[in-house]
């Protein structure tokens, strides 16, 4: 029997993990020359230009590409164990449509025409495609930088719940270096990442990085080859740098990434259709709650491909700093899905893809730092193409009626789905000394979205069709002001108090049903924060903490739409949703070598006015307005009243401990030691539903590694959750031949992995 790992169980089980599990992420390098017993300055770039991170009035955590590669994790959603109050979607992977919340809240649909309410950005360039994963392998970062709340008038797109940037290393003059890290671990696993610099003569170099990673899924398929989990993910980067005086600089970028994973759902409990249930009867061991097996005979996989090219030009104009950033990107994705799991042709081929191009410029302009006006200012245009395509066909009539003459069939037909956006705007941030210790904070926004979509519907040779589907071409627009203002208090370099009050924007949505376009309004924000930043016994400590509260109105989701000619269910503005909370984060040195400290969050995270569709099986009441009721007017359309529920992935409580040390062991040896425990509460799947509730559970990462004290080479082991942590979200059973029975999604960090690493450098 697998183990359960709560807070209070693990504590009582490890002996010293006390110590081993209080610190944050190492957020950055410690500053040359700063003293052994000291923490050293941590520079972000949060506000768009460079800051310490204590004189940033943003709740904002840094995590550095040093412990990015000590967590062995390799897909980005894996940054949620690092940073506070970030989650990703439990029951979607990358490939799949997951999205990140920050404090709790996220996009609530994966429609591939709804904007992310948490934005991300790489190198500069906003990642606005559906499915693509911007940074998968961490190949080559410098830093990961995220943002609570709003931050509209920082960054060029929308990104009202929060931002993840992400920050490549750029090429080094006069420098020729280089990496490789090589890993193996339990169930095949394989990673390997690279690095070269090379100058190009006096002004230019040229930067390449490189990563791949590989691991066998731990549940296994019983009636064919491969495991659920299986991935596969490489990709290359190259960064050209040419400098031809000290005032302009540019920096070309282009990247190049393949996904593969396979990340099927797999049965956890049989519902109430006799016939389905009798197809596992031959099994010794059949589908249950403590069952983990894949007894699909289709395969499910998905796979990715991503590129991008860049340009970003840097000028000095006295001192004032002058940016262009230029960026095309493509990606496209095929998926195929047996979504009955059962061990016959049902419903084996859910077909479909995804073929997208994003198109970006942003110009900025940031006044020179230490003045008592200091602003940023920009122009961001956005544009994407998204075209996708899905067919699910199978033999599910002779399933369901018992005749084995029925004739294959197809759901609707080939399905042909467009959407475009395009969006113009214009944002700036301002601070103003009143006096030496106080600040006025000042920003706006402006943004124009227009969004357009289509669907239409083919019929599929040789199946018959199951059901009609009207196309339908619709377009909606939509502009935006919003804007910041709050007051920072800085009494000494030690201390650092600020108060802000935001607004955010999500841009408008299409969504139709029976072939009548439905405009779904923009999603807004009010947000609240008020955080204190702190250097504490001669900077030996930091203790950072925030307390915030944001309510969004209009928000998109999946909802009752009172606004049509018949009441639906459908994507939609769904009224109120209020997240608030507080955020601890702490970093102390202990010693010389021995970097503690840790992170908390508290986040209410709740629906005040949300009418959705009933979870599978919630009893029906006889009340309009409370619980599962009969909409009005309705023959058989139910919809649930969710006012009070916390959001999907929002768990209440979650924290993050760690800690960091190295010690000489000789001439020019040493020993480092690593380990990083993230537990988070537990937290619906599925809003509302029972069935569907991820339990609370932690996972401890550790790391143990020999070698030089000048990095030219090392050798470690390393162990990803531990303790053997499992956790899963369920769902209902996608396929209604499984009535009443769930399905759970697993991710493959749910299971252990113990390997070994060699890393040498010149």
């Amino acid at each position: 029997m697998r183990k359960s790992y709560g807070r209070a169980a693990w504590m009582a089980a490890s002996g010293v993990a006390t110590v081993l599990a209080m610190a944050l992420p190492a957020s950055a390098q410690d500053a040359a020359g700063a003293n052994a017993t000291q923490l050293g300055e941590i520079v972000v770039t949060a506000t768009r230009r460079e800051q310490r991170l204590q004189d940033v009035p943003v709740s904002v955590t840094a995590v550095s590409g040093e412990t990015l590669e000590k967590s062995n994790f390799r897909e980005v959603s894996d940054l949620q164990y690092l940073a506070p109050n970030v989650t990703f979607s439990s029951t979607n992977a990358v490939s799949s449509g997951g999205g990140y919340q920050v404090r709790g809240v996220g996009t609530q649909t994966f429609d591939g025409g709804v904007e992310q309410t948490v934005g991300l950005v790489v190198d500069g360039v906003v990642i606005g495609l559906p499915r693509d994963p911007g940074a998968t392998g961490f190949a080559d970062v410098e830093r990961v930088e995220v943002l609570r709340g709003p931050q509209g008038t920082l960054f060029g797109k929308n990104a009202s719940a929060g931002v993840i940037q992400i920050i490549s290393r750029d090429p080094r003059l006069d420098e020729t270096s280089g990496n490789l890290s090589l890993s193996y671990g339990e169930r095949d696993e394989q990673m390997a990442r690279g690095v070269i610099n090379v100058p190009l003569g006096s002004t230019a170099a040229a930067r390449i990085s490189g990563f791949y990673t590989s691991q066998d899924g731990a549940i296994p398929y019983v009636n064919r080859g491969g495991h659920i989990g299986d991935r596969e993910n490489k990709g290359v980067r190259g960064k050209l740098l040419w400098r031809p005086n000290d005032d302009l600089s540019f920096v070309l970028t282009a990247d190049y990434q393949e996904g593969f994973a396979r990340d099927a759902p797999i049965i956890k409990t049989l519902g109430v259709n006799p016939r389905f249930n009798a197809l596992f009867d031959g099994y010794a061991v059949k589908p249950g709650p403590n069952t983990y097996l894949a007894y699909d005979d289709g395969d499910w996989r998905s796979n990715t491909t991503v590129k991008g090219v860049s340009l970003q030009a840097n000028y000095s104009l006295g001192d004032y700093t002058l940016t262009s950033i230029t960026a095309y990107r493509t990606s496209e994705l095929t998926q195929l899905a047996d979504i009955d799991h059962a061990p016959i042709n049902i419903f084996n081929n859910s077909d479909g893809g995804m073929d997208n191009n994003q198109f970006t410029q942003e110009f900025r302009i940031a006044s020179p730092s230490g003045h008592r006006l200091e602003y940023v200012a920009g122009l961001f245009y956005f544009k994407t193409d998204i075209n996708g395509w899905t067919t699910q066909k199978g033999d599910f009539l002779k399933f369901v009626t018992g005749n084995p003459s029925s004739p294959p069939a197809v759901i609707y037909g080939e399905r042909l789905q467009h959407s475009a956006t395009e969006s113009y705007a214009a944002y700036g941030q301002a601070t103003y000394a009143l006096t030496d210790t106080f600040k006025l904070i000042g920003g706006l926004r402006y943004t124009n979205d227009s969004t357009s979509g289509s669907l239409k519907v083919n019929p599929v040779p040789g199946y018959f069709s199951y059901g009609t589907l009207a196309g339908y071409d619709g377009k909606v627009t939509a502009d935006n002001v919003s804007g910041r203002v709050g007051l920072q208090y800085e009494p000494s370099r030690n201390l650092m108090v600020y108060g802000t009050y935001s607004t955010g924007y999500k841009g408008p949505a299409i969504d139709s049903v029976s072939g009548v376009v439905q405009r779904v309004k923009p999603e807004t924000v009010e947000s609240f924060e008020i955080g204190v930043k702190s250097s504490l016994f001669n900077n030996r400590m930091i203790l950072n903490g925030a307390i915030y509260t944001a309510d969004y109105t209009d928000f998109q989701a999946q909802a009752l739409d009172l606004t049509s000619a018949t009441p639906r269910l459908g994507l939609t503005n769904a009224g109120l949703m209020r997240a608030r909370g507080v955020e601890l984060e702490t970093r102390l040195r202990l010693m010389q070598g021995l970097t503690v400290g840790g992170s908390a969050a508290y986040s209410d995270a709740t629906y005040k006015d949300y009418t959705g569709a009933c979870y599978t099986g919630q009893p029906k009441s006889p009340t309009v307005g409370e619980g599962c009721y009969l909409v009005p007017g309705t023959v058989d359309t139910y919809a649930a009243n969710f006012a009070g529920y916390r959001l999907a992935d929002a768990p209440e409580w979650s924290y993050n401990l760690n800690v960091n040390y190295e010690r000489s062991v000789g001439p020019g040896l040493q020993i480092d030691a690593s380990a990083n425990w993230s537990w988070r509460d537990d937290a619906y799947a599925l809003t509302g539903d029972p069935e569907s509730v991820v339990d609370a559970h932690g996972i401890l990462n550790v790391n143990l590694g020999f070698g030089r004290d000048d990095g030219s080479w090392r050798l470690g082991l390393y162990a990803r959750n531990l303790l053997d942590q499992m956790f899963y979200g369920s769902v209902p059973s996608l396929y209604i031949a499984n009535v009443g029975g769930y399905e759970r999604v697993i991710s493959p960090n749910a299971f252990r992995t113990v390997g070994m690493n060699l890393t040498v450098a010149f």
